[in-house]
């Protein structure tokens, strides 16, 4: 599903000319265009580069920092020398199949009696459920962990106070106004959280959760070191930023996937591919595979997968989550043409709200981002199960859709999420008020100039700039995504040569040329094989990387937009 809209195109704004020629007289005259991005980014000197590249060490990290965590870990501790059972409950999606898969494996390794438990997308819906806790009590459990869900789920969790059963709470989406009475409640997102790391993932703090039990039990914590590769996973699939120990984890993590993989993530990859495996590869392969077992099936598949050392269950798991992820791709391409059309009757809504009663549950997320890309308007997709209707939120820059549905949620029974993206429920009768409500919200929070589709430019270049060696220290960068997106370069008035297209006119192959020093770059365009210059000159937005390919490396830009000159 392409995108046809215009964008606007924005330079950032010029780094100070004093630090960038410093930088330069550092760095070297041929990457002035690198110096420029490398002072936008706050890193003046060698040394600021030599100590963000590694992020913040793990081992320098005190999980006794975070609001409760002292009274969890000693609450573990308990449940250690008792013997006790603790039901691990975690969310259905990749953050919460990765967090339970860690949790698990972390406290069994280190002496403790774990049952784990994903609920039912369909019949159970997001979060801590009566079921899972009942569930929990059926096992004999005496505490139960929530996992990236359960901060707004106070009255569940006095209902587990009432059946005696002890819940520690780990989130890490945006609390309520009354934390849960739970005996611990463990989000670094709690205004009253001194812990200076607030954009973990769910299976971050859960790993925290992890290291303090060690910690008060004397355990070596780098018996944890070898779990890293899941919470990496968490980090790249949940968007949330690549800074401070976020970025050390994913280092580690992926340095684990590359030179000795968890059998079960060479099970995701499938065919070893070219290269190494990056954070794209997390995102865009091993992500989706472990979100289409909850999607299409149960959760549960994911966690049996990511935990089991069986060569026959990885290969009967493996083929069955690649099965549920061809289903899933199936099944959103159908729903998204649907939406599409839905969202054209609704041109005139300044926020989309699509709903139809037989979409898939499984998939209204990933819609809803379609959507936002198709439109560039935040999006909520919706259908309905047993009555009550449900869905998923995504935002657009600019805007807080958290927020935005907070504002509209008298109409709402629950919600909860972030910034970028959330999940809701109503009954039928309240859908069109809430339509209207949320359309009058989002007008409200997304403020006029940050309405229009815009690429940000990190500096221009011209496609002699963009050299092997460029890319190589770029490498050192690496790895890119929130908080450290890859540099855009804007090649201004290039030209398109030995054009082709490829996969029914999808994408476009060419060579990105100066028309003044005949220099070129290699180009590929996923998505742009509608687009045709009309003047011999057109504007193209990059960033560059390696292409792989029969076991040769080969220097790429790859588009991000590409516009006719004026």
């Amino acid at each position: 599903m392409t995108n046809n809209l215009k964008k606007k195109w924005r330079l950032k704004p010029q780094a100070d000319p004093v630090r960038v020629k410093k930088m330069v007289s550092l760095i070297g005259e041929k990457y002035s265009s690198l110096a420029e991005v490398l002072v936008q980014r706050n890193l003046n000197t060698i040394e600021d580069i030599n100590n963000w590249i590694p992020g913040v060490s793990i081992q320098s990290i005190d999980p006794m920092q975070m609001a409760d965590m002292s009274i969890a870990a000693k609450r573990l501790q308990l449940a250690r020398k008792n013997k006790e059972t603790i039901f691990v409950f975690g969310d259905y999606d990749v953050d919460g199949t990765t967090a339970v898969s860690t949790v698990s494996m972390a406290l069994t390794k280190g002496g403790w009696n774990v049952v784990t438990y994903i609920p039912d997308r369909y019949k159970e819906g997001y979060g801590l459920s009566k079921k899972g806790i009942d569930s929990a009590l059926e096992t004999g459990a005496s505490l139960l962990i929530t996992l990236d869900c359960g901060i707004k789920a106070n009255d569940l969790v006095d209902y587990a106070k009432g059946k005696n059963l002890d819940v520690i709470i780990t989130d890490h989406h945006t609390p309520g106004e009354f934390l849960p009475d739970a005996i611990a409640v463990i989000n670094p997102k709690r205004n009253d959280c001194p812990f200076p790391f607030k954009e973990l993932s769910g299976c971050g703090v859960g790993y925290m959760l992890c290291r303090a039990a060690y910690q008060i039990e004397l355990i070596e914590l780098t018996e944890l070191d070898s779990l890293m590769d899941l919470v990496a996973i968490s980090i790249g699939a949940d968007m949330v930023p690549l800074t401070g120990v976020n970025r050390f984890i994913v280092r580690e993590g992926l340095q684990m996937m590359n030179n000795n993989p968890r059998p079960s993530i060479s099970a995701l990859l499938g065919k070893k591919k070219e290269g190494l495996v990056s954070l794209q590869d997390v995102v865009f392969a091993i992500g989706p595979k472990i979100n289409a077992a909850g999607r299409m099936h149960h959760g549960h598949s994911a966690v049996d997968l990511l935990t089991t050392y069986s060569p026959e269950l990885l290969e009967r798991l493996g083929k069955e989550i690649e099965n549920y992820n061809l289903e899933r791709r199936s099944t959103e391409e159908i729903i998204s043409s649907a939406a599409k059309e839905l969202a054209l009757t609704y041109k005139n809504d300044i926020a989309l709200v699509l709903y139809s009663s037989n979409w898939h549950k499984g998939v209204l997320g990933i819609v809803a981002q379609r959507m936002v890309e198709l439109f560039h308007k935040p999006t909520i997709v919706l259908t309905e199960n047993d009555g009550i209707i449900s869905g998923s939120a995504r935002s657009v820059p600019g805007l807080n859709i958290y927020e935005a549905i907070e504002s509209s949620s008298k109409y709402i029974l629950q919600f909860g999420g972030h910034h970028a993206a959330a999940g809701l429920t109503l009954t039928a009768n309240n859908l069109d008020s809430f339509r209207k409500e949320f359309n009058i919200s989002v007008n409200k929070h997304w403020q006029q100039e940050k309405r229009a589709p815009e690429i940000l430019i990190d500096t221009s270049a011209k496609p002699e700039d963009l050299s092997k060696d460029l890319c190589l220290l770029l490498d050192k960068l690496a790895p890119f995504g929130m908080g450290n997106e890859s540099p855009v370069w804007g090649l201004f008035e290039v030209t398109m040569e030995k054009t082709s297209y490829m996969s029914s006119n999808k994408h476009l192959r060419t060579l990105l040329t100066n028309p003044e020093s005949q220099k070129q770059i290699p180009a590929i365009g996923f998505g742009w094989g509608s687009f045709r210059p009309k003047n011999k000159l057109v504007n193209a937005a990059v960033v560059l990387e390696w292409n792989y390919f029969r076991g040769e490396r080969q220097l790429q830009a790859r588009i991000i937009d590409i516009q006719n000159t004026l």
